[in-house]
């Protein structure tokens, strides 16, 4: 797939950098879903029934994948500040 990079470079917090990884699919996925609500039904061969339905879907797995990356990032997070407060605590004991 053209335009997305699976393993960008990450300078500082690994944590923000999934955060924007999860804004920039999130950008993609509604530029997506705003051309599949453009498509009519009938072109497609399939009810305007079957066709919200399949949006309805695609929002409900969009937002799984975007609450599934947060989570991630937040873990990312705890993991992040739970290893300085051991290097913290590690640096202060050897003194």
């Amino acid at each position: 797939m053209r335009g997305i990079t699976p393993y960008p470079q990450c300078e500082g917090n690994i944590a923000d950098a999934c955060r924007d990884a999860a804004a920039g699919i999130g950008a993609q996925l509604d530029r997506l879903r705003a051309h599949l609500a453009s498509l009519e039904p009938a072109r497609l061969r399939m009810s305007a029934a079957r066709h919200d339905a399949l949006l309805t879907g695609y929002d409900i797995y969009a937002r799984m994948l975007d609450d599934a990356l947060q989570d991630i990032a937040s873990g990312l997070q705890t993991e992040a500040e739970l290893r300085l407060s051991d290097l913290t605590l590690a640096a202060g004991a050897s003194r």
